[in-house]
């Protein structure tokens, strides 16, 4: 039974709020917002073979912090569900407040049926409203006795956990029940819990029907509420977050005369991020392909630094996104999130690992342990590609780097750490006077798979034969396996499922059908219990 995420719990505490007070919820919101920022942040988990990289999806470790920030929650949520007698009136109704005390119980039990059923997302059987209502012992309608009933819920497994039970008892596999199946559709695509319309369809059965499920899962596909799930998706896979602040060193003289006259902001990072979520959105939306989100070359930033880079007019969000001029700005390789560095020396090592890994899905040795972590920043007299090739040419360094991380980094040297163009590399003193510019150097000799290797010298020539190789389609297919399942692959049990993907994610189908496999899947809709 996965843990929630944590984007998953804070989404489903919403629901809750929202569900219990429409009219107040922002008001509730805002005074939980201080004990929601304790709850701990959820560590991306890579793969046992990688070095790096991973979903947070994957980090199923409970901690004790989390365990007293959602006790503190769950107090927290119930005290302002209950704080006035409008307040428990709006939650359990009017036989809150009459006169009569006969039907305090029965008033309770039915704001369980209703409330609790969605917050725990499946209908209550008898035992369990017997079991939550006693909570509330011989006032159950008291403000303070249904308040130890919410946190009681909001505690309890049934919220913190997505627990499958399945349909079939004895069997190494079960069909999900229909509310069973409603949530893993509602989390794995919204992050959230099940809405009314696919509640619905849960209760009526029509899930379970084919033409029922598939109605569901286009209707959530189609939905903006997809983008968060997506947005996730994209950037732990390309391991954003891994981009440092492009304000850090803004009084450091060599980074101040590399950045120039205009310097980036904060925003200018967070716009980065945004730029390479909305290609994989665009693309998704119109129907294009996994290929097609590599290749893209549109500009989907209104931050003017980042649009400079790019020497195209900021984007609004309305109309057709604009077109980057430059040929060899040729598509996901060139975006500057996975160019920039926050510093004024580009890290093609970072780079090369990133196109074998995260890209390819290419396994690369952990480096020796007295490697340095320190990426190799150039001087004033030697480019960072000759500093690079020099750290790296011999000893236990030299077979990974000569041959497999550091021609694809030094393919992408014709651009500089902030991500613009460049034919030359500015070298600075310590006091950020510049030493000399010698032209850059953008030619290795790269192999990406079987004998295909080829001496190529840009960042346009790296995209096709990257597209070329297929190997992109097939290591988005793994990577959206993992964060689908929440797990690694299993080598005996998933092939079926990875050669399904794979053959989806090559064949140039919609990126919304690579989606779909996961949830048609017969395994997809089983609780396993081997």
């Amino acid at each position: 039974m996965p843990r929630l995420s944590r984007r998953q719990l804070m989404n489903s505490l919403r629901f809750a709020v929202d569900h219990a007070l429409p009219g107040e919820a922002d008001a509730v919101w805002t005074k939980l917002t201080p004990i929601l920022a304790r709850y701990p942040t959820d560590q991306r988990t890579p793969a046992p073979s990688d070095v790096k990289g991973g979903f947070s999806r994957l980090d199923q470790s409970i901690q004790q912090t989390q365990v007293d920030v959602m006790y503190d929650v769950g107090k927290a949520v119930a005290q302002e569900l209950t704080s006035t007698d409008a307040r428990r009136d709006a939650l359990l109704g009017s036989c809150a407040s009459d006169s009569q005390t006969s039907n305090d119980r029965t008033c309770l039990e039915t704001f369980l049926r209703g409330w609790g059923a969605r917050v725990l997302r499946h209908p209550l059987s008898t035992a369990e409203v017997t079991l939550f209502a006693d909570i509330a012992g011989a006032t159950p309608v008291d403000k303070a006795a249904v308040a130890d009933v919410i946190t009681t819920l909001l505690n309890s497994p049934g919220f913190l956990y997505r627990i499958e039970h399945g349909t079939t008892a004895g069997q190494p596999a079960s069909p999900l029940s229909a509310f069973e199946l409603a949530a893993k559709l509602s989390y794995q695509f919204w992050q959230a819990p099940p809405d009314d319309a696919l509640w619905a369809s849960a209760e009526d059965g029509s899930l379970l029907t084919e033409s029922g499920f598939e109605a569901q899962l286009d209707r959530m596909l189609q939905s903006p509420r997809l983008r968060g799930s997506l947005d996730e998706f994209v950037s732990e896979w390309l391991r954003l977050d891994e981009l440092p602040s492009l304000v850090a060193l803004r009084n450091d003289p060599i980074y101040r005369s590399f950045v120039g006259a205009q310097m980036p902001t904060d925003a200018t990072r967070t716009a980065m991020f945004e730029d390479v979520q909305l290609s994989a959105w665009s693309t998704l939306v119109s129907g294009g392909s996994v290929s097609d989100f590599l290749n893209d070359r549109r500009s989907y930033t209104a931050d003017p630094f980042l649009a400079g880079i790019y020497g195209v007019p900021v984007w609004d969000g309305s109309g057709d996104a604009p077109v980057i001029p430059s040929q060899n700005r040729s598509g996901l390789l060139t975006r500057a999130a996975l160019l920039a560095t926050g510093t004024a020396s580009t890290r093609p090592i970072h780079k090369g690992y990133l196109v074998r890994n995260a890209l390819l899905c290419q396994q690369v040795g952990a480096p020796p342990p007295n490697a340095s972590d320190r990426p190799p920043a150039p001087t004033d007299r030697m480019t960072t590609r000759q500093v690079v090739t020099q750290l790296t040419s011999g000893g236990s360094c030299g077979g990974c780097h000569n041959n497999s991380i550091n021609p694809p980094g030094f393919v992408l040297e014709g651009f500089d750490a902030l991500g613009r163009e460049r034919g030359v590399e500015r070298l600075f003193n310590p006091q950020g006077q510049e030493t000399a510019a010698p032209s850059v150097d953008t030619s290795a000799d790269v192999w990406l798979y079987d004998s295909e290797q080829r001496v190529i010298s840009s960042a346009a020539e790296l995209s096709r034969m990257v597209d070329e190789s297929q190997l992109f389609e097939s290591c988005v297919a793994q990577h959206y396996f993992r964060f689908a399942h929440a797990r690694v692959e299993s080598t005996s049990g998933d092939g079926c499922l990875l050669s399904e993907l794979e053959s989806v994610a090559r064949s140039g189908a919609p990126m919304a059908d690579l989606l779909k496999t996961i949830a048609r899947h017969p395994t997809f809709k089983q609780r396993s219990f081997q």
